[in-house]
Parts: C-alpha cells; structure tokens; sequence
C-alpha cells in the first residue's frame, strides 16, 4: 500500500510541477526566439547524456564497492499489516479472466521455443524499425533546398557574362583568365571608392571571406606524348628561370617569390585534401602546383595580377588554374566554397569547370524546426537505446562478435561514433576560422573546404550507417513469408545469376568499346571508356535521355543503327529480361518448395494477436471497430446454419474458379496437422463450457450470496422459506 501512495504523491508532484512551469511560461511573457530555445534544447540533451553516459555509471560503479566491501545489515522480514486478502469473488474473476485467456492460447500458443524467438524478433523489430525511421527521417529533415538553389544561382552567376562582370563561358585562352579575375574576382567584390573590400556585386549579403588563391599546376615539358603529363614541383626564379636564388628583400617586403615555389603538404593536407580534380583531359591533385594570393583591396590584389602578367605566370607549360575562396551569404546563413578552374589543352585552348558547395557551418541547430529537434531527440534516443542492446549482447556473449549480423551493428555503432567524432572536429575547424577571420587582416586564405570536406565524410559515413540498418531491418524481417521467399530464391539463384551477370557486363564493355572508338571524339557521353561503360548501363537500365540515335551517327548513319539496335534490343531487353525471366522461374520453384510443407506452428502475426490482445481490444472498441454478435432477428442456430451454407458456397466457387477438383489422397494429407486442429477444436470447447460454468456461478453469487460472495446453506434456506 506504501508504495502506490508514493506512486500517487510522485504522479502529483509532475502534475503541480509542469502546471507550474505552463504558467510561468505562459503569462510571465518570457519568451525566448526559436534559435535560443534550440540552443537551450541541446544543451539540455548534452546534459542529459552525460548523466546517462558518464555520472550514472560511476554512480553506480560507487555504490556497487560498497555494497561489496561494506554490505549492510538486513532488515528482517516482517508481515504486512496493510496486505490485501482475496476474497472469493475474486477468485472467481480470477479465473473467469484466465479461462477467456486460455480461449485464445491453444496448444499452438505454448511452444515456448518458438514464443521466445517470437519475442526476440519483435523486439528487434521494434528497435530497428525505430532507428531506421528516425534515420530516414533525420536525412530528411537536415536537408536544405537553399542549398540546391544557391549552387544554381551562384554558378549562373561565374558562367554568363553580366554588365559590370565576365563570366568563364566566354574565356577562349589561357590569358582571358586575367580579364575574369579583374572583374570578376576583384573589381566585383572591392569598393572602388576606398579600395577596400566590400559586398559582391551581384548580391548586397553576400561577401568574400578571405582572399582569392591562385594556383596553378605546371608541366616539366609541354611535349605531349602517350603518358601522361608529369607536373613539376620545382622552385624558381621570376619569369620561371632556373636555378632559384633568395634575395635580401623578398624577406622583408611582399613576398614576390611566392609564386614561383612549389607547394609543400604535410600528413594532415593529404589525408583531408588527398583528393584530384577530372578534368577532361587528365586527374588534377589537388595538394600540388604555385600558389598566389590576391590582396583585399583592389589596388594591391591589381598590383599583384599586373606583376603575374608582367612575369608570365600562366604559360604554355600551364596545365590548369584553380581560383579557390569562400562566399558567406549573411541572410541565408549559407557557405559558397567555390572552386573556379580552367583547363588547358596541348592545343593552347582552355576548357572552364565549375565547383561550388554550399554548406552552413555555423548554427545549423537554430535553423531546425520544432520538428527536426524533436527527431534529434528521438534519434539520440534511440541510438542509445540500440547501442545498449548490442553491448549487453557482446557482454554476455562475447562469441557473438563471430556472427555476421552482430558484425553488422558493431558497423552500424561504430560508423555512428565516427560521424559524431567528425562532426565535433569540423565544428572546432570552423569556430577556429570564424576566429581567424575577426582578428586577420583579411589578407589570409581562409580555407573552408577543409570542414567541407569533414562534412562529405560525415554524409558518406551516414548514407553507410543507413545502409547497414536497412540491412539489419531486411534481417528481422526474414519471418515473413515474402522475405523468405525472396532471400531464398537469391540462395538458389546466384550462380546462375553471377554468369548471367557477367555476361551482360561483356556485352555492355563490348558496345561500350565499339561506341568509343567511333563517336568518342565528337560526343562528351562516349569521350573515354569510362563515359562509355556508364551511358550504355544507363541506356541498359532505361535511362533513354542520356543518349540518342544522332549520338551513334559519326561512324555512319547504318552502323549507328546497327549499334543503336544491339543496345536497345540486345543489351536492355534480351540480357535484363533473361535475368527477369531467370528469377521469376527460380522464385516460383521455390514458392512451390515452401507450400509443400506444411508448418505445425502459429505466425508472428498470430503471436503478437495473443501477446497484444488487450492493447488490440482497447484500440478496437476506442475506435468502434470491435465486432459485436447481432442476431438480425434469428435465432444462433438459424446464425450459424446461414455461416456454413455461405462457406461451402464459397468454397464451391472457388473450386470452379480452378477449373478441376483434385482428389486429395488420404495418404497425403497431414495426419498431424489434423489431430492438432482436432484437439485446438476440443481444447476450445472445454473452455467455452467451463467460461459458462464460471459465469453461470459468477451470477449465482452475485444475485444470491452476500458481500463475499457467499451462498446460503440448505439448512438456513429451509428455515428461511415461506410456510404455506
């Protein structure tokens, strides 16, 4: 009794507590704005982590020693004096309750060996399903369509030409790139009244963070030959003479010989920014070339690409020119990382590229809604909750650490762990750069693309994570019948699939072959093997955009049909379709393989009937769809007569639906599937009788017994009948 007072004082103490704190919040008019009150959300969330993740445990840790070193004395047992004593009426009800559960366990209900693996899958289901949700739903919500957009625009913005700018479409050879840089690049982002840095042209909230970087890479000889070019990395003097030499001033005023001395990187540089840019004609590192920076004045950053001019840095041994720096938007709270490079070709033609990445570094928690917080919360939740599940399993089992699927969540924990360790190194970079640039001169190259590319791991370590749980989910769900069909028809099929499979894969590298070698110079999409191999699969796969007749066309108008056909008819409908056709023939031996046998045992649906039976009823009745008994003025024999002649209706019509009734040999029915039936029948009925009996004794007591229950003796009933 002790302990459902205290139940009912806690329940009031919540209930006084968050009316208190309704109140307060609402007529006090404290309010703070959505991004404070994130803000205050997250903090609340880190707070409650630690308590869970570190204080509980050391608490626990304490308590456990000493429990262990000093044990306290017992206290001894003494009875209840508040103990609840039954009284026979509810015993009765008792075991009314237990009979209508017994009605719905039958014998097929009680293999507790299936029960129990019944229970693990559906707590694994409950568990994966909720993390693969909130997953899936998380992707969703922290993804930004401002970002799509400004990509859009700011690129549109560097390509065309526009009154006061130039834009990279219009470039022909390498010595244009100095036009776009003064106008573009300088003129477009300096005030031409001071000089110093200002707004870009094109948009008031919009500003450079930083300075410009040039960088170019360079070939030891521009003799084009079958290997490829190798790039250089040599220093040298000014007008690229040899052998460098350090004057006295290059060490005290600007440094002039900046541009002519090759890039050193250190471990860290490789492994962020280990990366090379495709371009047309060949892979560009990015870690390698001259590097130069502009000024954030006009006239100085004039002064330097003057003097680049003047000392011919960009040449015919100039391979290509990468201009790099970040734009900030302030209204949307949006990072440009724009990366602006031309190509040359041995010809002395350029080629322009573009890559811009918007991100937003900086309170991305303020930006979500009340939605995506409430998501966060459940996220954290519920990979804590998984993590749990898997550590108490390896804890107690380490030999599990041996099996595929337990490998699998020590993936999924583990590749979790490591985007949260990346997420919290991009957010200390980033709040080392914002810090860098209040207290610079803004003469600095703040490079951004650091944490952009922190947060390219972080995405693809979250698309992995998401694969793995979809994986995980695919396992759980391996007790339906339709997942087990399938996975089986992958078992019997994979042989014939992987040679089926390979030989799709050499006809697509054979037209691939034949497609590049005849149209590879006048088309983009069949420029090299690799464009080859992925038009024709996209073309295999459906995708006919990518591709038309004309594209097939240079080598002749007949063989481009004949090249057209054996692509559309060969390769997408004779190769796909055999596979189709191959598992469609594999997944119907197998379905006839399950209903040959026969299971003795009840579904999952079934056991979660009986394991939620009154949740089920509940929400039934709740919603009015409980079915009751109606008798529409006939009688239950009259009822049950019109049930069974509707069923063998029904069943007659089936049978004429399959054009001949087979014979089912007696041998071949299932002896023990019937005798089960035979005795869930009678278990059913014994039941139903005994639920009447109990019922039938329930009223008895009721009408004719006393507060307890209890009926009155013969003797006292004789003395107490009226005399006639």
């Amino acid at each position: 009794m002790a302990k459902k007072d205290s139940n009912i004082i806690f329940y009031m103490t919540l209930v006084i507590i968050s009316v208190c704190g309704f109140c307060i919040w609402n007529f006090s008019r404290f309010n703070h704005e959505d991004a404070k009150f994130n803000m205050i959300l997250v903090a609340f969330l880190v707070v409650t982590l630690l308590q869970i993740l570190v204080f509980t445990p050391i608490k626990f840790t304490i308590m456990s020693i000493d429990a262990a070193c000093w044990p306290a004395q017992q206290a001894p047992v003494t009875p209840d004096e508040n103990a609840r004593v039954e009284t026979f009426m509810d015993k009765v009800r008792l075991r009314l309750r237990s009979l209508k559960s017994e009605l719905m366990i039958t014998e097929s209900h009680r293999n507790e060996k299936l029960n129990l693996r019944y229970r693990l899958i559906k707590e694994e289901l409950w568990l994966t399903g909720k993390l693969f949700l909130l997953y899936f739903i998380m992707s969703l919500v922290l993804f930004d369509q401002l970002d799509y957009y400004n990509n859009k625009f700011t690129t549109a913005l560097f390509v065309k030409d526009y009154k006061y700018t130039l834009g990279m479409s219009t470039l022909a050879t390498l010595p244009d790139t100095y036009t776009f840089l003064e106008l573009s690049l300088i003129v477009a982002f300096t005030d031409g009244d001071s000089g110093v840095g200002s707004h870009w042209i094109h948009a008031e909230p919009v500003r450079m963070l930083g300075v410009v970087r040039l960088r170019q890479l360079r070939t030891e000889d521009s003799r084009v030959g079958l290997r490829d070019p190798v790039f250089t990395n040599k220093d040298f003097m000014e007008g690229w003479k040899l052998p460098y030499e350090r004057f006295p001033y290059t060490n005290k005023y600007w440094p002039i010989y900046t541009p002519w001395l090759g890039t050193v990187s250190d471990l860290r540089d490789s492994i962020i920014m280990g990366i090379s840019h495709s371009g047309h004609f060949i892979k560009y590192p990015e870690m390698a070339g001259y590097k130069i920076l502009l000024s954030d004045t006009r006239n100085k950053s004039l002064e330097i690409m003057y003097y680049l001019m003047e000392n011919t840095w960009l040449d015919y041994n100039t391979s290509a020119l990468f201009m790099d720096f970040t734009l900030y938007n302030a209204d949307a709270n949006i990072f440009s990382i724009c990366t602006l490079w031309v190509e040359q070709f041995p010809f002395g033609n350029i080629y322009a590229h573009l890559e811009i990445e918007s991100q937003m570094f900086v309170e991305q928690i303020r930006e979500m809604s009340k939605f995506g917080m409430i998501i966060l919360f459940c996220s954290v939740v519920v990979w804590l909750q998984f993590t749990k599940v898997f550590f108490v399993k390896i804890w107690f089992e380490p030999r599990l650490l041996k099996t595929l699927w337990i490998q699998v969540d020590a993936l999924i924990v583990g590749l979790s762990i490591t985007t949260v360790i990346i997420l919290s190194i991009r957010d200390n970079l980033v709040q080392s750069m914002i810090e860098q640039i209040e207290i610079s001169v803004m003469v600095e190259f703040i490079d951004f693309r650091e944490p952009a590319r922190l947060t390219y791991f972080c995405d693809v370590l979250e698309g992995f994570s998401i694969a793995l749980v979809t994986m995980r989910l695919w396992k759980v769900m391996q007790f339906t019948g339709t997942f087990q069909l399938f996975s089986k028809t992958l078992s019997m099929a994979w042989q014939a699939l992987i040679w089926t499979m390979v030989v799709t894969i050499i006809f697509i590298v054979a037209i691939a072959l034949a497609t590049v070698t005849i149209n590879g110079n006048n088309r983009a999409i069949f420029r090299d093997l690799p464009k080859g191999i992925v038009t024709v699969t996209s073309f295999a796969f459906g995708y006919n955009h990518v591709m038309t007749p004309l594209d097939l066309s240079f080598g002749g108008e007949f063989l481009g049909i004949i090249l057209y056909v054996i692509m559309g008819f060969v390769v997408k409908y004779l190769l796909i379709n055999l596979i189709i056709s191959m598992m469609r023939g594999q997944m119907a031996s197998a379905k006839q393989s399950r209903d040959r046998k026969v299971l003795h045992r009840i579904s999952f649906w079934e056991f979660l009937r009986v394991e939620y039976a009154d949740c089920i009823n509940v929400i039934l009745e709740a919603i009015h769809l409980k079915k009751g008994y109606r008798s529409h003025n006939r009688t239950v024999a009259e009822n049950i007569e019109r049930k069974l002649k509707q069923k063998e209706r029904m069943d007659e019509i089936k049978r004429e639906r399959q054009g001949s009734v087979r014979i089912i040999d007696p041998k071949e029915a299932d002896e023990k599937l019937i005798q089960l039936r035979y005795r869930e029948r009678m278990e059913r009925t014994m039941t139903m009788g005994a639920i009447l009996q109990t019922q039938m004794d329930l009223i008895e007591r009721l009408m004719f017994g006393d507060a307890d229950g209890k009926l009155p003796s013969l003797d006292e009933a004789e003395e107490n009948a009226p005399s006639t």
